[in-house]
């Protein structure tokens, strides 16, 4: 294990995670719903539509990126439009803010596809789970400090207003952006002579081709991605719509909210760390198993939740089982991709789990609307179910 490179790496995990935490579940469904006069579909199409567009280019990137033998550069320049759409959404109507949060969504998630292709690199085969769990763990201490950064901000700009609530994007975008310069100015691509970009752009779309031509040939990547599609899909209607749930079900405040997050994000990083360890022990595809049980747990109780208690019990279970699936899914999937074709496997996994964002937070929605959230969670269960059967299907 490269420790200098472990950590440049895993501090990326803790700014990115601050993202997922302040914008994609807080505050801007937040923002849209209370203070622009946005709906749970318009949200759930915002995340769904733009994770679309990642499915649909990201197996290209991963592939440019295996051609070119470099991450950094792709890392930087998504992070920075991330950052920057995050900032803007408070500067705009209903229409431009929707239109800025999928922008930035998209940058995020295409970003995370690069970041995820380095971890061969960083590791060794023996200890690939272990470095994962690393990064996953170091990524909730992300979320821990950037809940704390705004449990400060809010307690100056005041809870359940309009101010406080604007001013957490930028310093999520700066949150992000700070601790990511980290990983910018000390994981280096390493030197590569005669790349041409133009006929790296051409064979990265070839590489793709091929790969898509030839799917039936790696079963394996079928099957984990049909997985992986099932799990990700209740996973982000989850991540998406938990704080607008709480608000519903049992009229949650916004400062609850946060101390159920903050324990929600200690209980992922334990998560993550114990269960990256357990993924060397006994393989990542058992690991993914025992989380999707604890995911089933998990909407169980929260699909019962009468109380701030059974909440708070929900959102620790689901914490736990959270940090568990980011920990093994990538172990799992090198060991199944043959290494030169590890970030186009990436970028395949990324497909799945954005093609999984768009059907997950729309169709959750949709059923909010249509009917109400006791049926909307209800679907998440079959989705952990028909991953689990998948899962199974899986052979190292």
């Amino acid at each position: 294990m490269r420790k200098k490179e472990v950590f440049a790496w895993s501090v990326y995990d803790l700014a990115n995670t601050a993202f997922s935490a302040l914008f994609v579940t807080f505050f801007f469904p937040l923002y849209i719903k209370q203070f622009m006069g946005g709906n749970e579909f318009q949200i759930g199409l915002v995340f769904g539509l733009s994770m679309l567009f990642v499915a649909v280019t990201v197996p290209f990137i991963g592939a440019l990126s295996d051609r070119m033998k470099r991450r950094m550069p792709f890392i930087i320049f998504f992070t920075i439009l991330c950052c920057v759409f995050t900032y803007l959404v408070i500067h705009a109507n209903l229409m431009w803010a929707l239109i800025f949060g999928f922008i930035a969504n998209f940058f995020y998630h295409a970003s995370l596809a690069i970041y995820n292709a380095l971890l061969p690199r960083i590791s060794d085969k023996a200890d690939v789970g272990k470095v994962s769990g690393i990064g996953v763990s170091v990524g909730y201490i992300g979320t821990f400090l950037s809940l704390l950064m705004t449990w400060l901000l809010l307690d100056y700009f005041g809870w359940e207003t309009l101010s406080g609530v604007k001013a957490m994007f930028p310093a999520t975008a700066l949150f992000f952006l700070g601790f990511s310069l980290i990983t910018f100015f000390v994981l280096k691509d390493r030197p590569v002579k005669n790349t041409r970009f133009g006929r790296d752009v051409l064979q990265a779309f070839a590489d793709v081709k091929q790969t898509v031509l030839q799917i039936k040939r790696h079963k394996n990547l079928v099957w984990f991605l049909i997985s992986t599609f099932m799990y990700i899909n209740a996973i982000n209607a989850v991540i998406v719509f938990l704080y607008l749930y709480g608000v519903s079900e049992i009229g949650l405040s916004m400062k609850g909210f946060m101390g159920v997050y903050i324990v929600f994000s200690i209980a992922a990083a334990i998560g993550a760390a114990v269960f990256g360890k357990i993924t060397d022990w006994i393989g990542p595809k058992k690991t993914l198993i025992i989380a999707g049980i604890m995911w089933l747990i998990t909407l169980f109780v929260l699909i019962n939740v009468s109380s701030f208690i059974t909440f708070f019990i929900g959102g620790m279970l689901g914490g736990v089982a959270l940090g568990t699936v980011w920990t093994a899914m990538r172990p799992l999937l090198l060991s199944i991709a043959p290494r030169k074709k590890t970030g186009q496997f990436f970028g395949f996994m990324e497909l799945s789990d954005k093609f999984s964002g768009v059907l997950g937070p729309i169709i959750f929605g949709f059923l909010v609307v249509q009917f109400n959230y006791s049926i909307a969670i209800g679907s998440l269960i079959i989705f952990f179910i028909l991953g689990l059967l998948a899962l199974r299907k899986v052979k190292k």
